[in-house]
């Protein structure tokens, strides 16, 4: 199997700056678990995947210690 067959065609990114609330509505509404993160001059300057809202303190996420 090659990257071309199961890769997605029609890319959906976000900027640096937009909330990660937005990010995740962005994945949600085109069933994604990975998102490119563009600057202006949509260059890549990262990527967010599902795995990275895990765990999160930010977003209550955060793993309970007893």
């Amino acid at each position: 199997m090659r990257a071309h067959q199961i890769m997605s065609r029609q890319v959906v990114s976000i900027r640096p700056e937009a909330p990660i609330t937005d990010a995740i509505k962005v994945m949600l509404a085109h069933h994604i678990s990975g998102l490119p993160v563009v600057d202006s001059a949509d260059d890549l300057v990262g990527i967010i995947c599902e795995s990275d809202f895990l765990r999160r303190s930010e977003i209550g996420t955060e793993h309970e210690r007893n």
